[in-house]
């Protein structure tokens, strides 16, 4: 069995998940940590293997995700991480997700970066992943195929990321503005039912509590009326800012485990 597991707010580390898993095996089992319902308990054997893919949230997977790791069990389970980010930089994600699942029993074998629009600012990395990446990520797929095949080097190779080995996966406070609902919304309720953080109630969903809110933007993705967004002053001055500091075109990196 192949286990898709992933969080997605705006479906783009999805698209990413879904093809490159779709690529490697027809078993398989998804889960979406976006719903809390899908956080469960799950126990793999040695011959299942893991895709785990995590967007970057200023430099680290989704804090909100790392309680629900604790519950993923391998006996020496081959793993393959993908780190998902909106052009600037996918910092110490892998690294992190390598050392959190090593220590929750699974072997990671490879590890890829894939570029998707930004989260917060989605005219950077607007369009991605674009047909350039999904060809990055069909390689990255039928790699990980052979090296799946071969016993051998699952067994005895070793897997290098880059990254602080030294890193604050708490490091990362989060962005000073969070969505809200405007005077279109309808109380649809939901933007209430998607939020992954509880951050919007049903007795006033135009409202964010900004304690809770980790930014995801899935409730601006759901949004049937477009109620919901940005729209604190500070926002627009961050966003000018970030399109230009992210204005080089990344593209995809990818790492396999080599023989020792």
């Amino acid at each position: 069995m192949l286990y898709n597991i992933y969080f997605s707010a705006k479906g783009t580390t999805k698209k990413c998940a879904d093809f490159v898993v779709q690529k490697i095996s027809k078993e398989i089992k998804t889960f979406n940590w976006l719903s809390i319902e899908e956080r469960v308990s799950v126990d793999m054997l040695t011959q299942d293997v893991l895709l785990f893919s995590m967007p970057v949230y200023g430099g680290y997977i989704p804090q909100i995700c790392l309680e629900a790791i604790q519950k993923l069990h391998g006996q020496n389970t081959p793993a393959i991480i993908q780190a998902v980010y909106g052009n600037r930089h996918f910092d110490n994600a892998l690294i992190q997700m390598q050392d959190l699942l090593e220590k929750q029993g699974f072997k990671v074998i490879a590890a890829g970066t894939f570029l998707a629009e930004h989260s917060i600012f989605p005219t950077v990395a607007a369009g991605r992943p674009n047909i350039e990446d999904y060809v990055a990520m069909e390689k990255f797929a039928l790699q990980c195929k052979d090296i799946l095949a071969n016993s051998e080097l699952v067994a005895k190779g070793k897997l290098t990321v880059p990254g602080d080995k030294n890193y604050d996966s708490l490091a990362f406070k989060g962005v000073p503005f969070h969505p809200q609902g405007d005077e279109k919304c309808i109380s649809c309720m939901q933007c209430v039912n998607v939020c992954p953080a509880q951050a919007i109630t049903m007795d006033n969903p135009k409202l964010t509590n900004n304690e809770l809110c980790i930014s995801c933007g899935a409730c601006i993705s759901i949004c049937p009326v477009n109620a919901r967004n940005y729209y604190e002053p500070i926002y627009q001055q961050a966003k000018a800012g970030f399109e230009i500091k992210c204005k080089e075109v990344r593209q995809a990196q990818v790492f396999y485990l080599k023989a020792q």
